[in-house]
């Protein structure tokens, strides 16, 4: 997609980058040296409400103005490239950007003509797009009768119906209910595997650690963690969680032996089954017979991950 920026060995191509980006709103920091590299495929922009997440898209699409910094689109500046910049992305925001006295058809169409194409281009395409969203006759009703649902599935829709290369997804799962959100979810996936780069910021984490590859945490303005999403869940390659059932006696025999063995991080037990978060720096085969011996069954033993709530919160408290 154009010159982007590459990594300092050359190996990594991204699409958006941020250098020492601040924005303020009078006395309000919204954007604190924010830097970021964001790659390629799907991107997780994560934090609270009131991070910053709204602010830094507007600013990367200069909506925002900056008042220090470096911002780059595939290598391009907001603020001198605005035509180039126009073409290549579509911008799905949070809040209602709607119409009412408009169908949808009538709406994606008009973003269609916003970006440049032709009346002849825009209308076949928009119905394209709405089909692909999955508004069917729908499309010819006014966007004033839509429930929260379809108004999201329109607000995607306007922004991919000039095939754009970077999508800039504003809380796209806002507001719908959990079938909605699905959906929401598995278009986003689809369209990422066209080749397309699209930055999802959201505060829902259980969403974006479904489909993001990398993740970008912002809080306070400030991006607090960054990286490939399965960097961040890990939590070191020798630490694993081990599942096991049996009778009482056994389980604690069991585990009384495993602290004397290994390092043993935490016990639990929900439901009669025990859960251990151990170090194993070995192999796992004389953890399994040291279970056997003891009448201990072992359900699942395999690396301990955090989630993606899991490694928030702790990326949240250590930048705090």
């Amino acid at each position: 997609m154009g010159n982007e920026g590459t990594s300092a060995e050359g190996s990594v191509r991204h699409t958006i980058t941020a250098r020492d980006v601040v924005v303020r709103f009078g006395s309000i920091l919204a954007l604190d040296n924010f830097s970021i590299e964001a790659p390629s495929g799907i991107v997780g922009l994560l934090g609270p409400n009131g991070a910053g997440k709204s602010t830094f898209i507007k600013t990367v699409l200069g909506l925002v103005g900056r008042d220090s910094g470096e911002v780059r689109i595939s290598g391009m500046d907001p603020r001198t490239d605005v035509m180039a910049i126009r073409d290549r992305v579509g911008y799905m925001p949070e809040h209602d950007c709607l119409v009412d006295t408009m169908s949808g058809l009538e709406m994606v169409t008009y973003f269609g003509r916003l970006s440049g194409m032709s009346k002849e281009d825009s209308i076949p395409r928009s119905h394209e797009v709405l089909d692909f969203v999955g508004l069917g006759e729908e499309r010819y009703r006014l966007t004033a009768t839509y429930s929260t649902g379809m108004k999201q599935r329109v607000k995607l829709a306007q922004a991919i119906v000039h095939d754009p290369g970077i999508l800039f997804l504003d809380e796209p799962t806002n507001g719908m209910d959990p079938l909605g959100r699905e959906e929401m979810l598995e278009l986003i996936s689809r369209i990422a595997a066209s080749n397309k780069s699209i930055l999802v910021s959201s505060h829902i984490l259980q969403d974006m650690e479904r489909v993001c590859q990398h993740v970008i945490i912002i809080n306070g303005g400030r991006a607090i963690a960054q990286g490939p999403m399965s960097v961040l869940l890990d939590q070191g390659r020798d630490r694993k969680r081990l599942k096991v059932r049996g009778e009482p006696k056994a389980l604690m025999a069991f585990t009384e032996q495993l602290r004397k063995d290994q390092q043993v991080i935490s016990v639990s037990e929900e439901f009669g089954q025990m859960t251990i978060v151990l170090v194993n720096e070995g192999a796992s085969r004389p953890l399994l017979e040291m279970a056997r011996r003891h009448g201990v069954q072992v359900r699942s033993y395999a690396p301990d991950k955090l989630t993606l709530e899991g490694a928030f919160i702790r990326s949240v408290t250590e930048g705090a």
